[in-house]
């Protein structure tokens, strides 16, 4: 450790992971505190530069964690923390966002856009699928009408009591005053 820290005083990562709720991993507390120093506030660091937190910083984190457990973005948990009034915030965004510049992965673009694609040709092959589906269910709908229509035409016929016929139409089919 540096000469002028006192080891008492600060608190290494792994301790403030295993204090503050929702940080969970190193990893995570390492992300709080880039948006921290983003933002403008300054960590302690020890001889091999890793972070070491104060007390105060300890309250500032329990803080965050509390706003971020109120559905607060990150960004807005440490604007609040740190005391930053929107314009503030938006002006050390953009100082944040100056100083390190983006590194565009062509290759990860390529690979991105080849998903998109791959995606609306899933969802083109869906559609056209659930076109068919809907024209075969049209076309049983009005089956299954026709059918229903006959069956009512059935169901009056046997209702209505047969016609009597004479002895002549019974055995020949056909009625002797018919042909006269």
């Amino acid at each position: 450790m540096a000469k002028d820290i006192k080891a008492d005083e600060y608190i290494t990562g792994s301790e403030v992971v295993n204090k503050v709720d929702r940080i969970g991993s190193l990893a995570t507390l390492g992300n709080w505190a880039k948006e921290m120093e983003q933002m403008g506030h300054k960590f302690q660091h020890d001889g091999r530069g890793r972070r070491i937190y104060s007390e105060d910083d300890m309250k500032l984190l329990q803080q965050m964690n509390d706003l971020l457990g109120d559905r607060h973005t990150l960004k807005q948990a440490v604007d609040v923390t740190l005391g930053l009034t929107d314009k503030e915030a938006a002006e050390k965004s953009k100082k944040a966002d100056t100083k390190s510049p983006a590194v565009v992965d062509t290759k990860m673009f390529e690979a991105q856009n080849k998903d998109l694609s791959e995606i609306k040709e899933m969802l083109a092959q869906v559609v056209k699928q659930n076109q068919q589906y809907h024209d075969e269910n049209v076309k049983l709908q009005t089956q299954i009408s026709e059918l229903t229509d006959v069956t009512k035409k059935n169901a009056q016929l046997l209702q209505e009591p047969p016609k009597k016929k004479s002895w002549w139409q019974r055995h020949f089919g056909s009625d002797e005053t018919d042909e006269a």
